[in-house]
């Protein structure tokens, strides 16, 4: 049996009525049947405890996920102001379990995320587990300790997909949802299992330019030394400059300039933006930079980025095969929207073209990204990613 699914959106300046309205749209089309699972997407307007609670009761859902975003993506249009509610229904042999972690702080996150994998593994009651769908915070400075966190207790290989809440740009709040309720520096997971089929693809289209170098002194997300020297040299000797310039061309120069971490017998160099850049030249990025791995410097273009969506759906896709898609999950980088600007739209149109036309499409713009890196042979370890687009497919 197939998971049925409809989406409501509205654009209304009041955010209950909108609430309202988007839910009550997602209600009629699912015709009656029971709903199992919201999920909601918002810009950051709409992102208000009255707003989340209204949905989850007037939809009477036995659970509700979702985040803030710069803007929501729907196979209608992306939306730079509007709320969506996608509600769903599961056939009988598709089963999940919820959880979330509160209050999170940079000391915490790893236990929190520990903890949160056993409270979903408890809900499962020890029957197959298939794949882990995850919303966080999107100003956690490194989110790959929520992922090691998480893999403690759901396994190194066990498929994790999701995406970090974003909001306007300004860099100042974001939010989770979860149940009834719109939470800071939290972090909400569904846990799937049964008979749901899935695929997912994760691509950024980024290319390494200039010489390899390694990272001599790092802790965590903040990288210290390249080629024993500060960190902060390979940026000032590309484009020739000094601290303050680069301080005030960050914004611009993290987008096209991310750097790229070499994974052994990976495909492609996992993506980390620039958060900050200290006096001291050690540079703080949004995910965690090892020691003594080798890194690029990377460069992007409106081109590669759109080659990029193309083949992340042709890997979720090809997950799917024999299957048919019900619903396909877009968790695309704010810094990508940034990029593309106008031709985002045209992202959409790439994503729709490669799925049927009943097909729901539904997502938002990130902060961080999470989901496995394709090896040559397997899907494999889930890391934190900047500056690409995944692509959940889904279907019973």
């Amino acid at each position: 049996m197939a998971i049925e699914t409809s989406t409501g959106i509205s654009s209304d300046k009041d955010p209950i009525r909108a609430a309202h309205i988007a839910v009550k749209e997602a209600m009629l089309g699912l015709h009656g049947k029971k709903v199992d699972l919201a999920l909601v997407f918002s810009s950051i307007e709409f992102a208000r405890p009255d707003v989340i609670k209204l949905i989850s009761e007037v939809s009477g859902a036995a659970a509700l996920a979702g985040a803030s975003s710069l803007a929501v993506i729907t196979d209608k249009g992306i939306f730079k102001y509007a709320i969506a509610v996608t509600l769903l229904s599961l056939p009988e042999n598709i089963y999940f379990s919820t959880a979330c972690a509160r209050e999170l702080t940079p000391s915490t996150i790893a236990g929190a995320a520990n903890e949160l994998g056993g409270q979903l593994l408890n809900g499962f009651h020890n029957a197959r587990r298939d794949l882990a769908l995850i919303f966080s915070d999107g100003l956690m400075r490194d989110g790959s300790l929520l992922l090691g966190g998480l893999q403690e207790r759901l396994g190194t290989s066990f498929p994790i997909v999701g995406g970090s809440a974003s909001d306007d740009l300004s860099f100042k709040k974001t939010y989770v949802y979860f149940n009834k309720e719109a939470l800071n520096y939290a972090v909400c997971s569904i846990l799937w299992g049964g008979k749901l089929s899935f695929g997912f693809g994760t691509k950024h289209g980024w290319k390494a330019i200039g010489k390899p170098r390694r990272v001599t002194r790092s802790t965590g997300n903040t990288v210290y030394e390249i080629d024993d020297e500060p960190a902060v040299n390979v940026y000032k000797e590309y484009f020739g400059c000094d601290l303050n310039k680069l301080q005030l061309e960050l914004k611009r120069i993290s987008i096209l300039y991310p750097i790229g971490i070499y994974q052994s017998k990976e495909e492609e160099y996992l993506l980390r933006n620039i958060f900050s850049v200290d006096e001291d030249g050690a540079i703080v990025f949004a995910g965690s930079v090892p020691e003594k791995s080798m890194i690029k410097l990377m460069i992007g273009t409106e081109e590669s980025c759109l080659d990029a969506t193309r083949q992340a759906l042709e890997e979720a896709r090809s997950g799917m095969e024999g299957h048919s898609i019900n619903l396909a999950l877009i968790f695309d980088s704010a810094s990508r929207h940034t990029l593309l600007g106008r031709k985002a739209t045209k992202e959409l149109e790439i994503i729709k073209n490669g799925l049927d036309k009943d097909t729901r499409v539904i997502g938002l713009y990130t902060y961080g990204e999470q989901a496995p890196l394709k090896t040559f042979d397997y899907y494999g370890k889930a890391h934190f990613h900047n500056q690409s687009i995944t692509i959940l497919t889904m279907g019973g």
